[in-house]
């Protein structure tokens, strides 16, 4: 079959990612002896034009789309990404009759909800290096998906998502599709702006409760891991194949489970290259000499997800670290030589004036390089935060989520905005 795997996403906040999962998609789809035509439309002038001219010169069997953002997550200023990505969808369905397939991380947390708004009949939500294949070899023999494992399907009389039959062993699966989709634009060079980067990623998986995560939902709560080996092979590549200088890991906790993350920092160490690279760590999983390895093995910026300063709000979001975590980690990672970013996810529930205060005061202190900023949760379903906003009636039963719902403490929700503004353009490296 001729299969065209569209990158829709064009969202230029914060680091923009190479297209990494339609990539491992392409690369899939590729090796079960299918013919791929990957779109990046983040650099794309007219999407629409662009994506209907390449439907009238490939006559494609199937079209599948990721949609990786809903929103900005931003109470004061949303953006609402499907309303932009709605023109390339209706360009497709003029172009070509062959079906469509919604995929990527914001569909799986709203499948149905994407499927109405788009007027699509299937998707495909979590991993779908082997659901998406598996619904093409249906189509080619001319049987229905509805009922694969892993798909979504919306039509008269039915609205269902299937349940995954397990997760990929991610040994198994091919290396990402990056010539097709010219990776080489997204060499970043730290300073420059927009910051678009390079990506890979080791493991899958979070085991954490964040009350407001969806993270978990998406690829599962069992990590499952890369041999060090092929991580460092895909770094190797990147650099010498395709000349990229900086790359970010996409893993939620690089630095979980242990063990493997020391095996895995003495591969990448063992190869010598002169990339630099970024990742995520959590607080809570710590061994000495953890930072001194991460920069020995070329790591330049870690960003830790604490989201508050406070020990009882960490407690609140479940965060599974305190205050004296977050410190030793900021302290650490500096005394190191590396980049620290955090991060202030402010006004949960129980949050107050005085908590408010206690996380800025301890970033104060601790100064990292770089603090995100924000104020107001937004309420994924699923999410532990999404049942405590029903029971306190922040959020209405049935209401879709789709377009954003956030959760601000009521003692904060007048003085919030207000003041996490004026601390960010008095600090600088701080903003909203």
């Amino acid at each position: 079959m001729r299969v065209i795997l569209v990158s829709e996403n064009r969202c230029r906040e914060n680091l923009i990612p190479f297209p990494l999962g339609v990539a491992c998609v392409a690369a899939a789809v590729r090796a079960a002896g299918h013919q791929v035509l990957p779109l990046d439309l983040m650099f794309s002038e007219d999407p629409a034009a662009e994506v209907a001219g390449a439907v009238e010169d490939f006559q494609p069997h199937c079209v599948g789309m990721s949609v990786r953002n809903i929103d900005n997550q931003d109470m004061h200023s949303s953006v609402f990404y499907p309303e932009q990505a709605l023109p390339v969808v209706e360009a497709v369905r003029s172009a070509t009759g062959a079906p469509m397939v919604l995929g990527g991380a914001g569909f799986s947390i709203f499948p149905l909800e994407c499927l109405d708004y788009f007027g699509l009949e299937l998707g495909v939500v979590g991993e779908a290096e082997g659901t998406f294949v598996r619904l093409l070899d249906a189509l080619e023999k001319g049987e229905d998906p509805a009922d694969l494992p892993g798909v979504a399907v919306r039509r008269p009389g039915l609205r269902r998502v299937n349940p995954h039959q397990g997760h990929l062993d991610l040994d198994l699966l091919p290396p990402p599709e990056r010539t097709g989709l010219g990776v080489e634009a997204y060499d970043w060079i730290p300073g420059r702006t927009p910051p678009f980067v390079a990506n890979l990623q080791a493991r899958r998986g979070c085991p954490m409760r964040c009350i407001y995560c969806p993270n978990p939902l998406i690829e599962g709560r069992r990590l499952r891991l890369r041999r060090p080996g092929a991580v460092a092979d895909e770094l190797e590549r990147l650099e010498k194949e395709h000349g990229i200088t900086t790359v970010f890991f996409t893993d939620s906790l690089f630095n979980h489970p242990l063990d493997y993350t020391f095996e895995l920092l003495e591969e990448i160490a063992s190869r010598r290259l002169d990339l630099r690279w970024g990742c995520s760590v959590n607080p809570a999983f710590h061994r000495k000499g953890l930072y001194e390895r991460l920069r020995n093995a070329g790591c330049f910026h870690v960003s830790l997800g604490n989201e508050s300063g406070s020990e009882r709000m960490l407690r609140v979001l479940r965060k599974d670290f305190g205050r004296e975590e977050v410190s030793r980690a900021v302290r650490e990672a500096k005394a190191a030589g590396i980049r620290v970013q955090c991060f202030l996810l402010l006004g949960g529930p129980g949050e107050n004036r005085d908590t408010v205060r206690e996380s800025v005061d301890l970033l104060d202190e601790l100064k990292p390089d770089a603090v995100s900023v924000t104020p107001g949760i937004r309420i994924y379903p699923g999410c532990a935060l999404n049942r405590l906003a029903l029971e306190e009636g922040v959020l209405e039963r049935g209401r879709s989520l789709l377009k954003p719902v956030f959760y601000v403490s009521r003692e904060v929700k007048t003085w919030l905005g207000v003041y996490l503004r004026e601390v960010c353009e008095e600090r600088p490296g701080w903003t909203i």
